[in-house]
């Protein structure tokens, strides 16, 4: 029976959520008990590029790709009706990879834009902040749309729908 998510006191809303985590792990969407938009986004790459998932321990890249490489995947949720709605996307720990994926889910995680995005020009936009340890890099169109960026919009869509 589906729980009213406005009645529902927050131990039904957390074992709900719990639920729902569990059953995607079992389906293989995720990997882990996090918040599932970045496990979500991984998959989505790694099933549309062909791409084999690294081992959750793996820092540098989170999965490799037929003639593409070592690829970190960063995801955003996205609100376009919110003015608070930061593209900031979490840390860099390290630039051992060959491309980023940059991944932009809608609140719904419906695929909002996807873009492989060189090493390169990660690291020539990524600001260090030592509150984080990293380099924090912001999704905004600017970079999204820089040159030798492939888009895969579509691609993750497709898998999404799949």
């Amino acid at each position: 029976m589906p729980v009213d998510v406005e009645t529902a006191s927050l131990a039904e809303l957390f074992a709900s959520y719990h639920a729902i985590l569990s059953e995607l792990k079992r389906r293989k969407i995720v990997r882990t008990g996090n918040a599932p938009a970045g496990d979500y986004a991984e998959y989505l790459v790694s099933r549309a590029l062909g791409g084999t998932l690294a081992p959750n321990s793996e820092r540098s890249f989170d999965l490799t790709a037929p003639e593409r490489g070592r690829i970190q995947v960063k995801c955003r949720l996205t609100d376009p009706a919110s003015a608070n709605s930061r593209p900031q996307l979490s840390a860099f720990r390290s630039f051992d990879f060959d491309l980023a994926a940059i991944v932009l889910l809608n609140f719904d995680y419906s695929v909002r834009r996807a873009v492989l995005i060189p090493v390169a020009t990660i690291q020539v936009t990524a600001s260090y902040r030592k509150h984080v340890n990293g380099y924090v890099v912001d999704a905004r169109p600017a970079m999204l749309d820089a040159p030798g960026n492939t888009d895969i919009t579509h691609a993750l869509r497709e898998v999404a729908l799949g």
